[in-house]
C-alpha cells in the first residue's frame, strides 16, 4: 500500500499532470441521489441501495416529504460542502480498465513527449511495480489478484462544489489500494469522514417550500386581518449520504433537518403581525397557519393587519421565512450541529382602502 505525495520532483509534477489528464478520460465517480429514482411517501422510507459505480457516494432519504424540491440555504454565507475527497473508487479490475482506457485515449498525436512519458510512468506504477524513488513498492498488474478484497482510493469531485479549481485539490494523492475493512493510512489528506459525508447530505437536503394561501385570497383590506397559512406540512427531513468501503462495510453520516421558527414579515413596518413576535406556530402535524375560521374578532394564529393601503406603490411583499436547524450522527459515532437552513417565498400583496367588508 502506498500514498504517494507528489511534487517533490519535477518528474513527480509531470506524473500529476498526467493524473490529471487520465482523470478527463477515464469514468468520473460522484454521487447517486435516490430522491430522483426511488418513491417515497412522507413520513416513509426511501429503501434500496443503488450504486453508480464503486465508492459513489450515495444519497437517500429515510423520511421527509413527498415533493420536497427546495435545497435549504445555509444561513452562514460562508458554508460550503468539500469540493473534493479520497475515497474509495474502484475494485482493481475495474481500475486496471480505466487506467489503460485513460492511457489510450490520451495517447493522441501532437501530445508532448515529457506527458506520454509522464503516463506512462504512471501506468508502469501499477502494471509493473515502477516507482519514482526506486523504491520498487509500486503495483503488480493492478492489484488484480486482490479483486475482491479491496478497492483502489483516489480523488473524487464534487460535481456541485462552485470552484472548478477546488475539484483539483485532491489530486495531490494518487491512487493507492487499501484492503477490506481498513483506512487509508494515517496522514493521508482529505480522506472521506462522516463529518464531511454530513456536509454532502446537508448540501442535498431537500425541505418543503413556503406557499403562502392568504385568506381574502387576493386584495386585502386595511384594518383587517389577513389570515396566512401555507400549503406544507413542516415535519423532520432525514438525509444519509454513504459510501461502501467493501466487505460489506460502509460510511455513513445521517443529518436531521427540524422546522424551528416559521417567521411571517408584511413588507412594510405599517402593519401589525400575529402573533406579535412574527414567529407563526407549527403544529404537531406540521401545519402552519389556518384558514378564516369566520369570527370577525378573532385574531388569526399566523397573518398580519394592515394599517394603510399599498397606493402608488402597487404592492407589499409578504415574506414567510422557514428555519430549520440541522444535526447529524456518524457510524463511527461522532456527531454534531450544522448551520441552520432557510427557505423563503416572498409573495406580493395588493391592499385596498375599504373600512368594512363581509366576508
Amino acid at each position: 500500500m502506498q500514498a504517494v505525495n507528489p511534487g517533490r520532483t519535477a518528474r513527480r509534477g509531470l506524473v500529476l499532470a498526467a493524473v490529471v489528464v487520465l482523470a478527463a478520460a477515464t469514468p468520473g465517480h460522484a454521487y447517486t441521489d435516490t430522491s430522483k429514482t426511488s418513491q417515497q411517501t412522507s413520513g416513509g422510507s426511501g429503501n434500496g441501495v443503488l450504486t453508480a459505480g464503486a465508492g459513489a457516494v450515495t444519497i437517500s432519504y429515510p423520511s421527509g416529504s413527498t415533493g420536497s424540491t427546495h435545497t435549504i440555504a445555509s444561513v452562514d454565507v460562508n458554508w460550503t460542502p468539500p469540493a473534493c475527497w479520497i475515497g474509495p473508487i474502484a475494485d482493481p479490475v475495474t481500475f486496471k480498465k480505466d487506467v489503460l482506457a485513460g492511457v489510450k485515449a490520451t495517447n493522441v498525436p501532437g501530445q508532448a513527449n515529457y506527458a506520454l512519458e509522464a503516463m506512462d510512468q504512471y501506468k508502469q506504477h501499477y502494471d509493473s511495480g515502477y516507482t519514482w524513488d526506486g523504491s520498487g513498492k509500486g503495483y503488480k498488474d493492478f492489484n488484480v489478484d486482490q479483486e475482491g478484497k479491496g478497492m483502489f482510493w483516489g480523488a473524487v469531485e464534487n460535481p456541485d462544489a462552485p470552484d472548478s479549481l477546488d475539484k483539483f485539490s485532491c489530486n495531490s494523492t494518487i491512487p493507492f489500494f487499501v484492503p477490506n475493512g481498513q483506512r487509508p493510512p494515517a496522514g493521508t489528506p482529505n480522506v472521506i469522514t462522516p463529518e464531511m459525508l454530513s456536509k454532502l447530505a446537508y448540501a442535498h437536503t431537500k425541505v418543503p417550500g413556503v406557499t403562502i394561501e392568504t385568506n381574502p385570497v387576493d386584495t386585502q383590506t386595511v384594518n383587517l386581518p389577513t389570515w396566512v397559512r401555507l400549503e406544507e406540512k413542516y415535519t423532520p427531513v432525514k438525509v444519509r449520504a454513504s459510501v461502501d468501503l467493501g466487505g460489506g462495510q460502509q460510511i455513513w453520516a445521517e443529518t436531521t433537518a427540524r422546522p424551528t421558527s416559521v417567521h411571517i414579515d408584511p413588507g412594510t413596518s405599517d402593519a401589525t403581525v400575529y402573533p406579535a413576535s412574527g414567529d407563526c406556530p407549527i403544529a404537531a402535524d406540521g401545519t402552519v397557519g389556518a384558514d378564516y375560521d369566520g369570527d370577525a374578532a378573532a385574531d388569526p394564529p399566523c397573518g398580519v393587519t394592515y394599517l394603510k393601503s399599498t397606493g402608488a406603490t402597487g404592492s407589499f411583499d409578504l415574506d414567510v421565512t422557514a428555519t430549520w436547524s440541522v444535526g447529524w450522527t456518524g457510524s463511527d459515532g461522532t456527531g454534531g450541529t450544522l448551520p441552520d437552513g432557510r427557505i423563503e417565498q416572498p409573495r406580493q400583496v395588493t391592499v385596498q382602502e375599504i373600512q368594512s367588508v363581509n366576508r
